[in-house]
């Protein structure tokens, strides 16, 4: 709670001083905003979701040397269940779904000069070239309450950073122009924002089997014979649990960025390293077996005699990234290219996987002493986040003909070692996404497609929409998502969410 507070003050210390420098007379102010709505229809089982809204302010301030920006945004209902009730989001927990809750996606203030830059505050940082979640992309934890509906950047997560760009003016190299190099620096861990078991955004391959079904050898194992072995196995059904773990407050809990950018002829380019915690989705599996309060006598059906909790704990990670991009143009085409190399970065193995009976087979054998005394004894079965080297990379197209806006992008995981563990990604996971939009009638009327396959795992998502500008301020939405694959694949654990979608937008 303290952490929290503490984080809630960054926050409103720099919106009070965005908000005295949008008051002073000689600053440059502007301010608007959007509410939006957003209502499904569920066509596939998956949980129920309700309506939902949320509502946006900006105020950016600049004058010839200063500038500031103050975003605040205000959340109600939606995909969160079981919450808290009213809150602010803070900067420690994986585990928030406060409704209505406020939070601040940006509020920062800048100093300028003709060759330097310096930012201080809660920023968005933007890496990468390619459509989507660029792979260089990773200075900003995201929001998962909603992954595919939800725009791209603003699911993304304010962070507190102090970042300078400096800008040396004219390079003696033919060609080359705009070059910067900006250095940020991250004080403290900010982890990405999970849904809870019960909502509908929740990541099935994260979820344990209801049940854990324990054979003899296993019984045996834990000393639970002849007690519990009347019959070949004992089911023993999983509760599933949520519990947040806030990182440190330490600089060595912190990161730091480099990025270098410019442009020679016509191709913009980008350099990039990256040290500092993972920003993308880490939880711990941590399962505990228990006995009822007296075991039942000889000869009683072992059935929901052992009961099992399996808790997905926020963990915290490091990582390094180092990466590059570029973009230019061909004959009328748009090509994109990127590619990151990741040290030590975790992935995501099936958690049925740690659950089989050979796995508990393997456990500790203090277990079972820890159960017969204690009634109940934690188990550890191994990361659920191994870590691996990978190289991540990614190209992309796009054209336009006739209006019509066409985008191909492939993109590819890489292993640099032989990952022994079912990841929910292959090795490689070779992707493939595409968009294709279009504008009618004076722009009044969209159309866009958008959509993804996995090749080897076979998972795959559509979602056309068409939109309709009721007025310049004024739009509203209407679309379909359909999800597909297995269960064990990135987005087949999605499978059941395939929902209609209404959306409608207000501008000021």
């Amino acid at each position: 709670m303290k952490r929290s507070a503490a984080g809630l003050a960054i926050a409103v210390g720099l919106s009070l001083a965005t908000a005295a420098v949008a008051a002073a007379s000689d600053w440059r102010t502007s301010a608007g905003g959007t509410v939006n709505g957003l209502a499904v229809i569920d066509t596939g089982g998956g949980p129920e979701q309700r309506p939902g809204a949320d509502a946006s302010l900006h105020i950016d301030s600049a004058s010839a040397h200063l500038a500031a920006r103050l975003e605040l945004r205000g959340r109600i209902g939606g995909s969160f269940v079981g919450g808290s009730g009213a809150g602010v989001y803070g900067f420690d927990d994986t585990f928030q779904n406060q409704s209505p809750a406020l939070e601040f996606p940006e509020a920062w203030l800048e100093a300028r000069s003709a060759r330097v830059e310096v930012r201080a505050g809660l920023q968005r940082l933007a890496w990468g070239k390619l459509d989507g979640l660029p792979p260089t992309d990773v200075l900003n934890p995201r929001d998962y309450h909603d992954p595919l509906v939800a725009d791209f950047e603003d699911r993304k997560i304010g962070t507190p950073a102090l970042s300078a760009t400096w800008y040396p003016g004219v390079v003696p190299i033919p060609g080359l122009h705009d070059v910067k190099l900006s250095l940020v620096w991250l004080p403290f861990a900010v982890p990405s924002r999970l849904a809870l078991a019960r909502e509908r955004w929740f990541s099935h391959s994260i979820e344990p089997p209801t049940h854990l079904r324990l054979s003899k050898r296993v019984l045996d194992r834990f000393g639970l014979c002849p007690t519990f072995c009347q019959s070949p196995q004992a089911i023993a059904p999983i509760a599933i649990e949520t519990a947040n773990n806030t990182p440190p407050r330490q600089l060595d809990e912190g990161g730091v960025a480099l990025r270098l950018a410019g442009t020679w002829r016509e191709t913009d380019w980008d350099l990039y390293h990256y040290t500092g915690p993972e920003t993308a989705p880490v939880v711990a599996l941590q399962p505990e077996l228990y006995l009822p309060a007296g075991m039942r006598p000889p000869g009683a059906s072992p059935r929901l005699s052992i009961g099992a909790v399996s808790r997905l704990v926020q963990e915290r990670r490091r990582i390094h990234m180092t990466g590059a991009d570029l973009a230019t143009t061909v004959g009328g085409f748009t090509l994109r290219a990127e590619l990151a190399w990741f040290v030590d970065r975790p992935y995501l193995r099936v958690a049925s996987d740690l659950l089989t009976d050979s796995a508990l087979r393997r456990i500790d054998r203090h277990v079972p002493t820890t159960l017969a005394r204690r009634g109940r004894a934690a188990v550890d079965l191994g990361e659920l986040f191994p870590t691996h080297d990978t190289i991540e990379w990614g190209v992309g197209a796009d054209y336009l003909w006739n209006g019509w806006l066409p985008l191909l992008q492939i993109n590819q995981i890489a292993f640099l070692d032989d990952p022994h563990e079912r990841l929910l990604v292959d090795a490689p996971e070779t992707r493939l996404t595409g968009s294709l939009k279009k504008k009618f009638f004076d722009e009044r009327i969209e159309f866009e497609l958008r959509t993804a396959f996995g090749i080897a795992r076979g998972w795959w998502f559509v979602m056309p929409r068409i939109g309709y500008r009721v007025r310049d301020d004024l739009r509203v939405r209407i679309g379909y998502l359909a999800i597909g694959g297995p269960r064990a694949s990135y987005l087949g654990q999605f499978a059941a969410n395939d929902e209609v979608t209404f959306q409608v937008q207000y501008s000021y």
